[in-house]
This record gives structure tokens, C-alpha cells and sequence, in this order.
């Protein structure tokens, strides 16, 4: 078992109710995010990007594709947070340094009662993915996006019980892995589906080979501290945004396409004078 001095501590919250492990989104919110911006963050890094361009992939808003989309989101994110919940409770006791985001007493109720609470987050997944099915008649398009859900419990896994720096690689696909399901049940063209990686995954991979215990040498130009990420973030959306910019003025895509990576860059920017002034509780700690 780690000592103190091991420990990473990154307590979201100076509280966090046993509840959490039973709620949908509610794991989390308390104990991953912690405050109201990083929820907000989280819906403009995540559900925007999944909502627009799904919208493209369905080719229009409808109440069907709504409906969709609430069933994908709860599935998919249930089955993600179960495996937030094992990185944070079974996988921390084989790290020398764990960052540890519960508390004593969250630990001994988790440990009791693990059974329920796998049970009942696998359950909520399963009657969403369901109702998905019969919503959309047992399509192969529904099947396949319903077997895509269902992977990201095995992939969470080998993340979490691969504890080398090596995992990293393993990263970007289990990141994808809870945005790519929004896409497969309208047969996506490959540009959409690029489009989605390149608004978070992309990024969020780069800034995986750049954590403080293992930075890889290619990636101390880019990232050489924690701090520098918010910098990162800025020149990684202007480029892309350029570059694809560029490519569907070439090519003449709809520039509507752009709008989410483009959402995100003004995000960044604007946040890189908000941290210059007041450093927002819990940033850059995920």
C-alpha cells in the first residue's frame, strides 16, 4: 500500500456523498469535475461535439434522433463512469503514487457494497441500450452502436490494470471510445468522423504523453509543464481550425462542420485570460 507521502491528493470536494456511485453523471460531477465550470466544460468538450455532429451524420434535427441521443448518452456514459469509478477505487491499490479522489470513508462503502454498485450502473446501461434497440427496430446500425458501448468496459479495464507509462497508447482509443457511438447509428462519412476526434480526443491524446510522471521526450517542446497546457490547448485549436479551414475551402464542405472545433477554440482562448487572472478551483486536475 502507498505511504502519504505517495499520495497525489485531488480531492474534488471537500465532501463527497456515497450517493454518487449510484447516479447516473453524478460520479462524475462530484468527484472527477467538482465544480459548475468543469461541468460546463465537460458539456462543451463533450456533448456539443457529439450532439453537432451527430446532428450531421443523422443529416437533421428530428425528435428520433433527440431520443437517440439520450439513450446513447446515458449508456455510454454509465459504462464510462464505471470505469472512472474502478480507476479510482481497485486499480489506485496497485500504483506506487495514486492520485487518490475519494475518501476513507467513500472507499470502505464502495468496497462493501461493490457488487450493487456495478450492478446497478451496468443496469442503467443495459435498459437504455435496449430501449435503443427496439427504438431503432434491431437495425445492424443499432446493433453495431450498441456493441461499441458494450467495448468500452473491456478497454476501461485494460487501461486501468495496465499500469505502465506504455498505456498511453491504449489512451486515445478508449477516449474515442465515448464519442464515437453518437456517430455509428447513421453511417457517418469518414470526414465527420475526423472531425469528431480532432475536437477533443486528438488533443487530449497529445496531452496524455505529456504527464508530469512519465513526459515523453517528443512531447516536452510541445507540453514542457502542466501550466503550458493552457497554451497548448489555444495553438492546437487555431491550427486545426486554419488547417480545416483551409482543406474544406479546397475541397468546399460545409464550413457549418467547423463550428464545434471553432466553439472550442474560442473556449480556450477565452479561458487562457481567465486562469492569467484567477486560477479556477480544480483546474488542469482531472
Amino acid at each position: 500500500m502507498p505511504t502519504d507521502n505517495d499520495i497525489r491528493a485531488r480531492y474534488a470536494n471537500k465532501h463527497i456523498w456515497n450517493g454518487v456511485f449510484y447516479i447516473p453523471f453524478a460520479y462524475y460531477a462530484v468527484v472527477r469535475a467538482g465544480t459548475i465550470p468543469k461541468m460546463l466544460s465537460w458539456v462543451l468538450i463533450y456533448v456539443m461535439p457529439t450532439f453537432v455532429y451527430g446532428l450531421f451524420a443523422a443529416q437533421g434535427l428530428s425528435t428520433a434522433y433527440c431520443i437517440n441521443y439520450f439513450l446513447l448518452l446515458i449508456s455510454t456514459f454509465c459504462i464510462y463512469e464505471t470505469g472512472y469509478i474502478h480507476n479510482d477505487t481497485f486499480a489506485t491499490r496497485h500504483e506506487q503514487q495514486p492520485a487518490l479522489r475519494l475518501y476513507q470513508e467513500n472507499l470502505t462503502h464502495f468496497y462493501s457494497h461493490w457488487h450493487l454498485i456495478y450492478t446497478t450502473r451496468i443496469l442503467y446501461a443495459v435498459i437504455a441500450i435496449t430501449i435503443f434497440l427496439i427504438f431503432n427496430h434491431y437495425s445492424i446500425e443499432a446493433i453495431t452502436t450498441s456493441i461499441s458501448i458494450v467495448l468500452i468496459i473491456p478497454i476501461f479495464y485494460l487501461y486501468n490494470i495496465w499500469r505502465t507509462k506504455y498505456n498511453v497508447f491504449l489512451y486515445p482509443i478508449l477516449v474515442f471510445s465515448r464519442y464515437i457511438p453518437f456517430l455509428l447509428p447513421y453511417k457517418p462519412e469518414w470526414h465527420i468522423i475526423l472531425l469528431l476526434f480532432l475536437s477533443f480526443p486528438f488533443c487530449n491524446m497529445l496531452e496524455r504523453f505529456s504527464m508530469p510522471t512519465h513526459r515523453f521526450p517528443a512531447m516536452r517542446l510541445l507540453i514542457p509543464t502542466e501550466e503550458s497546457k493552457t497554451l497548448f490547448r489555444i495553438v492546437y485549436y487555431m491550427v486545426v481550425t486554419a488547417c480545416l479551414i483551409a482543406l474544406y475551402l479546397f475541397r468546399e464542405y460545409d464550413l457549418l462542420l467547423l463550428m464545434p472545433i471553432s466553439v472550442l477554440f474560442f473556449y480556450r482562448l477565452c479561458l487562457f485570460f481567465i486562469v492569467r487572472k484567477k486560477r479556477p478551483r480544480n483546474y488542469l486536475q482531472g
